[in-house]
This record gives structure tokens, sequence and C-alpha cells, in this order.
């Protein structure tokens, strides 16, 4: 049960911390069914009867009044009529599915086709949904009361959503709706980077799925592949999609100058842990993971202050499998992050970046920009000795020009000081040198006496040094020291105990020694070995001289 609890505690606690979004898992209601979308949130261009057939009614599976929204004009080509839903934050809406109107089986309506805009906080404008293989007219209903549900490739991540019915001729339609999906919780809004490049004829690396602005070389405030949750297969020449649609974005290391920069924009300024690139390696067809990040963060965005974290990748030239590259970024604060990704082969293929981050609380003020921190001129008028008003250019020292003056100011008193304390300590020492020394002689005593000739010590005289002369030395003359003698050892030892006397049990109580006593007689001796002498053919005893032998 521990386990369970255990294994429960650290899901919950990678969920909390993981900000990737899985799309498998992303699939829930989102709310127009169950009423968590409330009816102030539900709007339209028009309804043929507001109070039957309203925008509140348009909710899936919903029979209330009419049972369905209903546009005040029929369906045209142009779908200018629309149903909007404003989800409030934003979310990543991976399916849409919509119904027709059943009315308890009176209904006949329906849209056979239909179209997506949505919005969110960063776009200036209303984006029209087109999907991987860049259709914008989705598959809708062929009868009133069946579900038809689309799965949306990419995923959308807009707070608000229209439904727009199409159709190629004039048609009466009605529709009931409901989005699947998840709350996106990455706080990217957009971001900016130069576009993917083209290689060979059928190979476009592009990010095809940005919504934002293409000024023909970079993309501005927008969202794309790199941030819709799905990553690309290991083999870019494989179609992952249909038609062969890439999935890769990529850049061609001949036709740039130094690294790809892509800046993140996020919704809060917030405190990062880690980013996760997903790469592709396959080295033999000239394809290799970057060879170095540099990663910088921005409050305002305007400039990137602080060291940047600098990350490198080690070559692979064993697997060419694409992987994930996760850098830590040691919870740096910012609402901008910039990334620097250095080729490390001729081509350079990324697929998805993910961060991991949260929200950080407090007050954080935009760093100022270089050409703005600049001393501007100001004009000044000063009165001369003439009286006359002289018209003069200065620039207004800011606040750290005055500190700074103080701080300079300050460094050369101590200077000044250090070294007027070496010259002092310098001189006392000359000075301690240069002066004689006291005597160690008591005064009033004779230095003569102190001194001897030594009577041994002296070289002998003989013609074996005879060239050497006989110095005149003498010794201090020291007062004798009687030798100490040690004291005896039994003025340290401690006495013995005295022995006490056997108890009278110990002595014999029969006398052993007396007249009576006749000690036994000693036992008999065994008579001494025999000894047999060897001769020649013959063998005769030491004692009875007897023949032996033969």
């Amino acid at each position: 049960m521990m386990k369970a609890l255990g294994g429960v505690a650290i899901f919950i606690l990678w969920l909390a911390v993981t900000d990737g979004i899985d799309p498998s898992q992303c699939i829930a209601p989102l709310g127009m069914e169950s009423g968590t979308i409330k009816d102030e949130d539900i709007t339209a261009s028009s309804a043929f009867d507001s109070e039957n057939v309203g925008p509140q009614h348009g909710r899936l599976r919903a029979e209330l009044n009419g049972g369905a929204w209903c546009p005040g004009n029929p369906a045209t080509p142009e779908a200018t009529e629309y149903l909007e839903i404003d989800l409030r934050t934003v979310h990543v809406i991976t399916a849409a599915g919509t119904q027709g109107r059943f009315g308890n089986g009176q209904g006949v309506e329906y849209a056979e086709f239909y179209m997506l805009d949505y919005w969110r906080p960063r776009l200036s404008k209303w984006m029209r949904y087109r999907n991987r293989n860049g259709k914008d007219v989705l598959q809708g209903n062929i009868n009133t009361y069946l579900e038809a549900k689309e799965n949306l490739d990419p995923p959308i991540m807009a707070s608000k959503i229209r439904f727009l019915p199409f159709s190629y001729h004039r048609r009466t339609v009605c529709m009931r709706v409901e989005l699947y999906g998840c709350r996106w919780t990455d706080g990217i809004v957009s971001y900016s980077m130069p576009q993917g490049d083209k290689r060979a004829n059928s190979w476009e690396f592009y990010d095809v799925a940005y919504d934002g602005h293409w000024d023909g070389e970079r993309l501005f405030y927008g969202l794309g592949q790199l941030t819709d949750s799905i990553t690309a297969p290991d083999d870019f020449k494989v179609p992952y999609y249909d038609q062969a649609v890439e999935s890769w974005i990529g850049w061609k290391n001949e036709t740039r100058e130094g690294p790809i920069e892509i800046v993140f924009e996020f919704d809060k300024v917030r405190e990062f842990t880690s980013v996760v690139i997903h790469c592709n390696n396959q080295f033999m067809k000239d394809v290799s993971v970057f060879s170095k990040v540099k990663v910088l963060f921005s409050v305002g965005g305007k400039r990137y202050k602080g060291e940047p974290i600098t990350y490198d990748y080690m070559e692979d030239r064993v697997f060419d499998n694409a992987r994930n590259v996760s850098i830590k970024l040691h919870h740096r604060v910012g609402r901008f992050v910039k990334l620097q990704l250095y080729f490390g082969g001729k081509w350079m293929l990324i697929s998805e970046v993910t961060f991991n981050s949260a929200v950080v609380s407090g007050n954080f003020t935009e760093e100022e920009d270089e050409t703005e921190s600049l001393q501007k001129d100001q004009i000044t008028t000063a009165d001369n000795n003439d009286g006359k008003n002289i018209v003069s250019a200065v620039n207004t020292p800011s606040g750290f020009g005055q500190y700074l003056g103080v701080v300079v100011g300050l460094l050369a008193v101590l200077a000044i000081l250090m070294i007027a304390v070496v010259a002092f300590i310098v001189i006392q020492q000359r000075r301690y040198k240069s002066s004689p020394r006291p005597s160690q002689v008591p005064s009033g005593c004779d230095k003569a006496a102190l001194y001897r000739e030594p009577s041994i010590g002296r070289l002998p005289c003989n013609s074996d040094y005879a060239d050497v002369r006989d110095p005149d030395y003498a010794v201090p003359l020291q007062p004798p020291q009687t030798p100490r003698t040690a004291p005896p050892l039994h003025n340290f030892l401690p006495k013995p105990p005295p022995v006490p006397l056997p108890p009278e049990r110990y002595y014999a109580a029969t006398e052993i020694c007396n007249a009576g006593f006749i000690p036994p007689p000693p036992p008999l001796s065994t008579p001494p070995p025999v000894r047999i002498g060897r001769q020649p053919g013959r063998y005769m005893s030491n004692t009875t001289k007897t023949y032996v032998g033969p």
C-alpha cells in the first residue's frame, strides 16, 4: 500500500514539474456539453431566433428549446456567420466535435463543412486554422444526430475559437459544438526565428504551422511546430504525415552567418529549470546536432543581461537516431529567452522545444536599452561675469557618474594611506638595524675574568703541523658543577609487609623421627649387562670364556 502511494506521489510530482503536454492525453471536453463554459462566454454573429436557437443553445447533445444554434443567414462559401467561444485563458485544442439540430426529431439542419478561426493575446488578428496538409475546410456532419469529431493536427493554441459554417452552395444550417483539449501551461506566447531552408526540390524544412508574420526571412509573433508537442520521426525522409509534409525545421550552414537565434516570449516572468530540444542526428545524410548552445534571459526583451548559459554538445558519430537534448537553466529568471544554436555539421534540424518553468511573483523592471541609457545633452543657461546669458550644451552626469567619482576618491585615499604605512615600517626597520645593540654583560663585571686559556685542544707542535699556526683562543669560564648523588632507593620503595607465621594445623600431630622407626630395605639392584666380545669364527663370554660359535 505504501509503495502504491509513493508511486502515485511521484507521478503527481512529475506532472507538477513537467511543462510538456502529451497530445494523446490532452483530449478532455472543455465544457460546452457540461456547462463549464458559461452562456455569457458563447456569442454569435447572428441568430435566427435568439430565444429558441440562440448561441447559448449551441452545446453538444443539448435539446433545450430549438435544440441548436441557427445563424440568421444561410451558409455560403464566404463563411461569414460564426459561433464564438471564449475560453478565458489559452488552451491547447486537439479536436472539435459538431452536431446538427435534432430538435426531438423535428430538425433537419446540419453543416456539412465548417472552418475554424482562433485568437490569442499575442496575435493582432483572428487567424484561420489550416492543418498540416494546408486545408482549412473541415469535414462536418452527414445527419442531425451523430457527432462528427475532427482531430486537429497541429493542435490550436488559443483563448477564443470561432466555428464558421461553410457550404459550396447556399444552405440553411444549425450547429451544436464541443471543444477537446487541455489548458496551455507552458506559458509561451510566441517565438521568433529565421524561416527554415529548402533541401533539393522535394524537401522544405519550413515551419508550415507557424501562425505569425513572415517578412520573407524571419518569423515573428506566432507559434508553430516548435510548440505543438509533436516530435518528428528519426528519418526526415520518411513521410510522417500525409503527402510527405515535413515536421522538421532545418537550416543549412552555408546559407547562414553565425548561429541560429530563436527568441521565446512568455506570458509572465518565469523561473526556468531546463529546456529540452528535440534534434536530428543523421550524420550519414549531413545532419548533425548543434555543437553549442547559448541561452540568454531578459525581462523586457530589449537587452539580455547577465552571463549566458553555455552548453557544449559532444558529437555523436555512432548513433543516428533523433534525441532530446536537455539543458539545465539553473533557475534563471526572465520573460524572454534567447537560444543561440551553433552548427555542428552541414545541416541542423529540430522539431520541438520544451521549457520547464514556473511563474515568479514579484516586481521586475525591464532592462534599459543601450540607446536610452546614454546621457543626453541638455541645454542650460549660465550668467557670465558680464551679465550676459550664455547657452551651452553640457552632459548631465548620471547618478552612476557621481558615485563613480566618490568611489575613485576613496580608493585614492586608501592607496595613499597604505603607501604611508609601508614607508613608516621600512624606516623603523632600518633604524633598528643601524642602532648598536646593548651588551649582555652586566655593568661592573670584569670581562677578562670570564675567559681563560684552554688547557687542552691545542694543536700538537710537531713536523706534521709545522705550517699550522697555534691558535690562541679563549673559552668562557664557567663555574664548576658538583655532581648530584642519587638518593637511596629505600626512601622511594615501600617496605614489604611482614610474613605471618603458619597456623598450628600445618604442624604434624605424630612424631616422625622416633627410635622405633625402621626404614624399609632398598630394592635389589639389577645385574650388569653381559658384554659379549666378537672374535672371528666364534663368540665367547667375557666372564666364563666359553665357546659360543659353531
